[in-house]
């Protein structure tokens, strides 16, 4: 990791070694030594975190201390906790907790007081005597660093005790190789049947040279393509290229959605994986947050220790927030890495973007990771003085000249028109509504996106019991029965087949090669509406009958809900929609200015409570307000088979985890009554219907919420 930074703190490498050293030193206490023999299930007295942290706080490391206190969870404290005078002062020392009884902490600190210099004796016999020199903590990002370098090691050491796997060696990077692969998987790509599709690919030819062949060297780095353009592999081109000129260590795309992943993993399987190799160890998918910090869960942990990591943008940035130990296992992996945050429009909210800019220039300019922006429809938030405090222009890979003629062929691709009058629509009149375009100027085939899980489960059930032909997909279902469904809707779309609907999340907006006749939206943002776009007449197969159209539209009703983010980016959306801006200007002007409007209209970012708190050194604070999506999810496992394995304790990979599994709100897991899986203390198991085909797991929650609705109780 360390050779990777530039200008790096001195000594940083001294301190996390010394952390490493002494991060156990309390488990040599005569009681916790009489202990430890009998197993996990036998519980410590005395709390181990203290004595390494006394140890090395004597000798002024304070760095060090600070990572020996938070390798264990809740992780790293709040700096106000324990260096005010006020609150006592405990400067890092008592047990690891902070909410236990004060007497508690004195107790141990007593305890190691008394005991310290016994532990230190049977530590340098078996050992050897360390040196420590005084280090003054480094906080914010480089303390995040340096802990989840000590976290992996104890964690994979762990892990391997418990389960007797070793760590196989990781892939290497071999990015000239994979260059090369890349562009013969590109020049090798049909250059299509009609003019159409010729002329635009044509289009993706010259852009994909034009990032292969850039000269730009910033550490941050825009692309606006619209869809179509071929961004993935184009910007995949420009950072291996760069990786291999700077020496990296990997590539790590961020996206909005798991589906997005799901095809990019595909396609850059096909490109980047060399002779001889396993495409799920050069390319891997993180789908879910699986950051298990139970002791007995963590051989399932995913880990970026391939050469292309794919993962969410929830899990990418709540780690960058993160303060506990499971969650920061894996950051460590990010200096030296090229970072393309895909979808960037859809990667946060605006409020969170002002300190993970901070972060993301952090990683970019201290720590070699190039990064490049992404989107159709790309909100430059770093030109906007609400958002960042010194706003910037960043260079952009799609040349001057390019970006007029896409744009030119943007507006015959696609239009955007309002549903109806415009008004709020039942489930019915939607149905009405869909069902009657099937013959005037919609035809199918089409999709329609909801904005939340439950809101499309409902609409798909209707449909399907209204007689319509539909599919649906959504996070209701698991990775694998997504993937399943993904691979029927593209036969279908390849067989251009027309009176059938998909219905969906948002989890097929943005990102995902997918092409229909039209689209019908909920109401969200004005992002939101021009990705869909992006799903319609994607290729320009419908030019000729006259393009493509997405229908904006509002619905509410019985078992509707009402997603919390969209008030205030619904009514500028609405505004723009009347006075028909969305058929006039660029995407990207757009979604810029929807941003600033929405910003003056909520009142703006005038309070960062998120820099206050990072500033403060308030790391729980932090945490809890950089999560992403502010929900209590676990992962359920639906696969009774997969329940099997883990209840005998058989190995399970992650992979097999989480494609097998669905993640739930906490409070939904307690109304349905689901059972943590035995022996595993973050992991549920799913007991009611599950349609593998259609609803997933919304098949169950819906029934038990129509038979409670029609009067149905539990005896």
């Amino acid at each position: 990791m360390l050779r990777y930074a530039r200008d790096a703190p001195k000594g940083l490498l001294e301190a996390i070694v010394e952390a490493a050293t002494f991060h156990d030193l309390g488990k040599l206490d005569y009681h916790t030594q009489a202990v430890l023999p009998k197993g996990r299930r036998h519980k410590l007295r005395w709390d181990h975190v203290d004595a390494g942290v006394a140890h090395l706080s004597a000798r002024r490391d304070w760095m060090a201390a600070w990572i020996v206190r938070a390798h264990h969870p809740p992780g790293l404290p709040e700096k106000q906790e324990h260096f005010n005078p006020d609150n006592k002062g405990r400067r890092l020392r008592g047990r690891r907790r902070d909410d236990a009884d004060a007497q508690r902490h004195a107790e141990q600190i007593a305890r190691t007081d008394a005991s310290l210099e016994a532990y230190l004796d049977a530590h340098d016999a078996a050992v050897g005597r360390s040196t420590i020199a005084p280090h003054r903590p480094t906080h914010g990002l480089t303390m995040r660093l340096a802990l989840s370098c000590l976290v992996d090691a104890d964690h994979t050491d762990t892990a391997f005790f418990d389960t007797g796997r070793l760590r196989p060696a990781e892939v290497q990077p071999r990015w000239a190789e994979r260059l090369a692969a890349l562009c013969r998987y590109v020049r090798a790509l049909p250059t299509g049947d009609t003019d159409e599709e010729r002329q635009r690919n044509i289009r993706r030819a010259r852009f994909f040279d034009a990032c292969l062949n850039a000269s730009i060297a910033d550490p941050m780095i825009t692309c606006e393509g619209p869809v179509g353009l071929g961004k993935t592999t184009a910007v995949a081109a420009y950072l291996v290229r760069r990786a291999g000129e700077e020496g990296l260590r990997r590539l790590i795309i961020v996206a909005p959605y798991t589906n997005v992943l799901k095809q990019t993993a595909k396609r850059l399987r096909k490109a980047l994986v060399l002779s001889g190799e396993r495409p799920d160890r050069v390319v891997m998918e993180h789908h879910h947050r699986a950051d298990f910090a139970a002791v007995e869960d963590r051989d399932l942990a995913v880990l970026w220790r391939a050469p292309i990591i794919l993962t969410t943008a929830v899990s990418f940035f709540e780690s960058l927030a993160a303060c506990d130990p499971a969650s920061l296992r894996k950051l460590h992996s990010l200096p030296g890495s090229a970072i393309f945050i895909d979808e960037a429009h859809a990667a946060l909210p605006a409020r969170l973007w002002p300190q993970n800019w901070l972060w993301t220039r952090e990683l970019a300019e201290k720590w070699s990771c190039p990064v490049v922006f992404a989107s159709g429809s790309l909100s430059r938030f770093w030109e906007n003085k609400d958002i960042v405090k010194s706003p910037l222009k960043l260079p952009e890979l799609l040349p001057k000249a390019q970006a007029d003629d896409v744009l030119a062929a943007e507006r015959r691709r696609i239009r955007y028109a309002r549903a109806g009058d415009g008004g709020v629509l039942s489930v019915q009149g939607l149905i009405e509504l869909v069902a009657k375009s099937t013959s005037t100027e919609a035809p199918g085939p089409r999709l329609l996106i909801l904005n939340t899980v439950q809101n499309a489960a409902l609409v798909a059930r209707a449909m399907r019991e209204a007689g319509l032909n539909v599919m649906h997909l959504s996070t209701a279902l698991t990775p694998r029965d997504r993937d399943r469904i993904l691979d029927k809707v593209e036969r279908r779309l390849d067989t251009r087949q027309r009176d059938w609907s998909l219905v969906a999340t948002s989890c097929v907006e943005a990102g995902v090669d997918l092409s229909f006749r039209c689209a019908f939206r909920e109401r969200f943002s004005v992002a939101s509406l021009i990705q869909t776009g992006g799903r319609v007449n994607r290729h320009g197969e419908y030019d000729r009958t006259g393009g493509g159209i997405v229908f904006d539209f509002a619905i509410c009703g019985d078992g509707i809900t009402q997603h919390p983010a969209a008030d205030v980016s619904a009514d500028v959306l609405r505004a723009l929609m009347t006075r028909d801006e969305l058929n006039r200007r660029s995407p990207a002007d757009l979604v810029t200015a929807a941003i600033r409007e929405e910003l003056a209209r909520s009142g703006g970012l005038n309070v960062d409570a998120l820099a206050m708190a990072e500033n403060a050194r308030d790391y729980p604070k932090v945490k809890s307000l950089g999560r992403v999506i502010d929900a209590d999810t676990r992962l359920v496992v639906v696969s009774p088979r997969l329940q099997g394995r883990l209840k005998d304790r058989q190995p399970v990979t992650f992979r097999a985890l989480l494609r097998g599994s669905v993640q739930l709100w906490g409070n939904k897991i307690e109304k349905l009554e689901l059972e943590r899986l035995p022996g595993r203390r973050e992991i549920y198991a799913w007991n009611d219907v599950y349609e593998p085909d259609f609803l997933g797991c919304m098949a169950g929650i819906l029934r038990t919420q129509r038979f409670l609705a029609e009067g149905g109780g539990i005896i």
